[in-house]
């Protein structure tokens, strides 16, 4: 069943592949082959799944396998999300991504972004990778990480920096409002950089200022830059977070889709899973951000800034349950390895001390290199979001390994699991989706929304970036408590016309490609 990402009914047929083309598709094949012929009678084919918001941005760089990501099925990745990548690298944020990558192994050597996909070209990834540019890169090279506007002429240093990045093949901007630098970012600001990503006809993904309490402010502030500059607009893992905050969804649904309706080239992406997955100190007030990692590190020190960053904690979250729902998933330290996996207010009880001293201690203890998982979203909240034409399917996940370096901890199950979840759970007969419609979430929409040229799609001439899956047997196996579990179902990958998976295992082949945006 060639089921070809165009939302358009499944047909039955064969698909040709020679060199990195399809060469047909469609009827089936009546001549003589004299190539390898894989018999998918009762499976699905379809172009291989694309990533609309992955963070393998120096994953890659120390795996190229991408197993995480191959083994569900995904041939491209579009990264530098969240206002993080690659690229550029300057300044501040320059020596702010060694210090974070020291232990690592992994030399930061390059500082434009054509400089660092040379680099990705290098080490040659098994799936395609096309990148947005990071506004924190931006901004944390002109302007560091303080709270202050930007200054006129800092203004026009990241305008130069991101026109650059856009000409050396970056397909758009992303921000992340919800972090420092960006959080320090005026709407000004975002206007000025988002009306250049415009005029290259670029796409502007941001991760809202709040997810939560000022959602719809938030999503208000997104759509009317969109309005004003034209840029097409992707809302990154568009969520409600937080049980007060899950009767916003109607007006949000109405405020994109009123935006829609006046042309506004408005889309959105989410993984199929209600916890959320990020930086543990995420959970501190923004004021203990300021000034970068040092400064912060000395307010984890300092008992007047404990005491008031625990007041405004406990203000914010007083339900004594909120402490059950953050998981610790991943800690720099080998001490501190027996966490993981552990509620904070597990850790406390086991301490014998308050969960927000845990919180303080962790954080010092491993220099605030630990990322957790969070449980504050809402299951029917999820199947609406992911119900909306307008939403496509990211995984939010860099790519992960079953061995080395990147294995460690115990990381949001999405890296392995969000696209056979997608099949799984949520489509079929009586379920969220066809299968029609699913596909062409992950591949035809993405593809048209990033600006990819001839992928996306099943169709003569298009690059082969395929997948075979059996629709009976596709199942994620990845669970917060085991991550590292590829599925079970998804049998063939093609990238670029090579086969990397074969009956469910990975063949070593690495035929993927760095993507560059055209530019007039």
């Amino acid at each position: 069943l060639i089921i070809d990402g165009t939302g358009q009914a499944g047909r039955k047929g064969d698909v040709g592949i020679s060199g990195e083309k399809i060469i047909f598709a469609g009827e089936p094949f009546s001549g003589c082959w004299e190539g390898k012929i894989i018999c998918a009678e009762g499976k699905v084919v379809a172009p291989g799944f694309i990533d609309i918001h992955s963070h393998s941005d120096f994953n890659l760089l120390l795996n190229p396998k991408a197993e995480s990501k191959v083994c569900q099925g995904v041939t491209t990745e579009l990264v530098g999300q969240c206002g993080v990548s690659g690229a550029p690298l300057e300044g501040a944020v320059k020596k702010r991504k060694k210090d974070e990558l020291v232990d690592s192994g992994l030399s930061i050597n390059w500082s434009t972004l054509n400089e660092y996909l040379l680099r990705l070209e290098e080490v040659e990834p098994i799936v395609n990778v096309a990148t947005l540019v990071g506004h924190g890169n931006l901004r944390g090279a002109v302007a560091g990480y303080e709270n202050r506007p930007a200054t006129k002429k800092e203004l026009q240093k990241m305008k130069t920096l991101l026109a650059k990045s856009l000409e050396m093949g970056a397909f758009g901007l992303s921000t992340g409002l919800i972090y420092p630098p960006g959080i320090y970012s005026s709407a000004e600001e975002l206007l000025a950089l988002t009306k250049l990503v415009a005029e290259f006809g670029g796409i502007y993904a941001t991760h809202l200022r709040s997810e939560g309490d000022e959602l719809i402010e938030s999503v208000q502030e997104a759509l009317f830059i969109a309005e004003e500059t034209g840029v097409s607009l992707q809302l990154s893992h568009l969520k409600t977070q937080g049980k007060r905050n899950w009767t916003k969804l109607p007006s949000l649904f109405r405020m994109i889709e009123d935006s829609r309706r006046k042309g506004i080239n408005v889309h959105a992406d989410r993984y199929p899973y209600t916890a959320s997955s990020t930086d543990l100190d995420i959970l501190l007030p923004s004021w203990a951000w300021e000034g970068g990692g040092e400064k912060e590190l000395k307010h984890l020190e300092e008992p007047d800034s404990q005491d008031k960053m625990t007041k405004e904690i406990l203000f914010h979250n007083p339900e004594p349950e909120f402490w059950d729902n953050v998981i610790i998933a991943t800690v720099k330290n080998e001490k501190n390895r027996y966490l993981e996996g552990k509620t904070l207010t597990e850790i406390a009880a086991q301490k014998k001390r308050d969960p927000w001293d845990v919180l303080y201690k962790l954080l010092r203890e491993e220099e605030l290199n630990v990322s957790a998982n969070f449980f504050f979203m809402s299951e029917e909240n999820l199947k609406q979001i992911l119900s909306k034409e307008y939403c496509m399917i990211g995984t939010d996940s860099a790519a992960r390994s079953v061995s080395g370096i990147l294995s460690r901890g115990k990381p949001h199950p999405r890296g392995f699991g969000t696209y056979p979840r997608i099949l799984h759970r949520w489509t079929g007969p009586g379920k969220l989706f066809s299968m029609e419609t699913a596909i062409h979430k992950m591949t035809g929409l993405p593809a048209k929304k990033i600006g990819l040229d001839n992928r996306g799609i099943i169709r003569t001439g298009y690059f082969a970036d395929l997948v075979v899956f059996n629709p009976s047997a596709v199942k994620d196996q990845a669970d917060y408590g085991n991550p590292f579990q590829c599925p079970v179902g998804i049998e063939h990958v093609f990238v670029n016309g090579e086969e990397i998976v074969t009956d469910g295992k990975i063949t070593g082949k690495k035929p993927g490609k760095i993507l560059r945006k055209r530019t007039n």
